[in-house]
């Protein structure tokens, strides 16, 4: 994968974060990375956090949109336009008292 890495780096420190507080109560933090296909790979950051409501999810991302109490929406908002940035896409898995997943594609490429 071609990428500017300080920009890979801060995502996965932004959603590392984001997993870790999601669960005051402590849990198991996943990270998956695998081939999806010749073309594509796949990084997961699962948590066993409290989850999303579903009607939530589609504003994650947008600035200023958080569901923290003292949160400042501004750290989703970076980690979509770098994604966006290196063609890749993130989506959000939620499920209430469970956890949430945050799946990331990138396309695999050479040097350009």
């Amino acid at each position: 994968m071609f990428c500017e890495a300080n920009q890979i780096k801060q995502v996965f420190i932004n959603l590392l974060k984001n997993a870790i507080e999601a669960m005051p109560n402590g849990g198991i933090v996943r990270i998956s990375i695998y081939r999806q296909n010749s073309n594509e790979i796949n990084i997961s950051i699962t948590d066993q956090g409290e989850g999303i409501e579903p009607e939530r999810i589609p504003y994650l991302g947008q600035p200023f949109y958080s569901l923290k109490e003292k949160g400042t929406g501004l750290g989703l908002m970076v980690c979509s336009k770098i994604v966006k940035e290196h063609r890749g896409e993130m989506e959000f898995h939620s499920e209430l008292g469970k956890g949430t997943s945050v799946d990331i594609t990138f396309p695999l490429t050479t040097a350009e």
